[in-house]
Parts: C-alpha cells; sequence; structure tokens
C-alpha cells in the first residue's frame, strides 16, 4: 500500500527502453493503419483534401521507433501530444469543408 501512495497508481518507470507491453502496441499500430486510412479517404474527396491525419500517424508511430536516448515515457507523451493536436485539426478541417 505505501509503494502505491508513494509513486501513485498509474506511476510508470521513465527509464524504459522500449514497449514491452503487446497491447500498447497492437493499439499504436490499430491507431497508425486507422489514421493512413483516413487521410487516404479524405484525400480523394477534393472538399475534405487535409494533411493532418498525418499528424495522428506520427503520433503513433513516435512510441514504436527506436530513440537514442531510450527514454520510453517522453515518447510516449510526445505522441500523444501528436495524437490529440493530429485528431482535433483533422475533425475540424473535415467538418468545416
Amino acid at each position: 500500500m505505501d509503494e502505491i501512495l508513494k509513486h501513485g497508481v498509474f506511476w510508470i518507470n521513465g527509464n524504459l527502453t522500449a514497449i514491452n507491453s503487446t497491447l500498447l502496441i497492437l493499439l499504436l499500430a490499430v491507431g497508425a493503419v486507422l489514421s493512413l486510412l483516413i487521410f487516404y479517404l479524405a484525400w480523394h474527396n477534393l472538399a475534405t483534401r487535409t494533411w493532418t491525419p498525418i499528424l495522428c500517424l506520427a503520433g503513433f508511430l513516435i512510441p514504436l521507433i527506436v530513440h537514442g536516448d531510450g527514454n520510453i515515457l517522453k515518447s510516449l507523451i510526445i505522441g500523444y501530444i501528436f495524437i490529440i493536436a493530429g485528431a482535433s485539426f483533422s475533425v475540424q478541417a473535415l467538418r468545416f469543408s
């Protein structure tokens, strides 16, 4: 109980060098494929042509790529920022066109 109170319930070690969770790898890969599919479908319609789903694709791929510093927590945070920004800009671009 003291360890949970000390670090919190969702405490993640920031010195991890690789993603060990198969579920997380699968979710990131499915997200990358879906964002690429959204880009493909939006690109064929001239009225909704936008590059913003590529931000989501980059966000899903950043944690899967091996980095020089090896800090997986930092790459997950940067990836999630890209995903949130790309998704919000994609929705706005597709809604107003």
